[in-house]
């Protein structure tokens, strides 16, 4: 798999926000028009966007699936969608609405079933999120802990045949800390890892293309915010 950047779009309300770690109380909004931000990703030259639907991942089933199936039909490179996912009928849902890939988190950390099903029946377009708080694995919107430390449910994962994961460092996201390079790299060793949380530059970018197993990156904050372009992450995406 090649390393993609993938610029993000959070749904609320219908329209596009970004959270602090996750805190609904901390958000910020930032277009009335989550379809003409894809387009505009797109035109800068994103091959691919990641899109969450926050309101969906609050009440545990997706919620805002028409909205996604509009922004899957203004744009022509492929969406990754998460949010809300809780069974294996809410993935089927959001592959007929245009989804390419799939993120399961809860669902998918707790329902060892589930997974099976879900890796039997969508392969390598489901990816299980993997967001962690102080090595622990977090669910139902990164809201609670599961108890299961990290690198024991990576090793569960790549037993039980999925394909890619997106690891999250909770405490990172949208405050421009810095990746996690280095718990990052230790997913890495189990399965293709997608990192996010906490990317500030370019620099973050190229350092996590380097490492070994590492597929991707989602990008938000740092790129509404201008403090980088998605063209200088792209850039630095190929050169790492």
């Amino acid at each position: 798999m090649d390393f993609t950047v993938f610029p993000a779009i959070d749904l609320r309300g219908g329209k596009c926000v970004r959270l602090v770690q996750g805190d609904f109380g901390r958000s910020k909004e930032y277009d009335a028009d989550p379809v003409e931000r894809a387009r505009g990703w797109e035109r800068r030259g994103a091959a691919a966007i990641h899109v969450v639907d926050l309101d969906g991942a609050k009440e545990g089933r997706p919620v805002q699936t028409e909205l996604v199936a509009r922004i899957a039909r203004a744009v022509d490179v492929p969406l990754q969608v998460g949010g809300g996912i809780r069974s294996t009928e809410d993935l089927a849902d959001l592959r007929r609405a245009g989804a390419s890939r799939v993120v399961v988190g809860t669902a998918a950390v707790e329902d060892r079933d589930l997974r099976l099903r879900a890796v039997a029946e969508a392969g390598p377009s489901l990816v299980v999120a993997v967001d962690a708080r102080e090595g622990v694995v977090a669910t139902h919107g990164w809201q609670r802990s599961s108890g299961i430390p990290v690198l024991e449910l990576a090793d569960e994962l790549a037993a039980d045949g999925v394909a890619s994961v997106l690891y999250t460092d909770v405490a990172r996201d949208g405050v421009g800390s810095g990746a996690a390079l280095e718990d990052t790299a230790a997913v890495a060793r189990f399965l293709p890892t997608i990192a996010s949380g906490g990317v500030r530059d370019s620099w973050d970018v190229a350092a996590l293309a380097r490492l070994d197993g590492v597929v991707g990156v989602v990008v938000g904050t740092a790129l509404y915010e201008e403090r980088v372009t998605l063209e200088e992450l792209l850039r630095a995406a190929d050169q790492g």
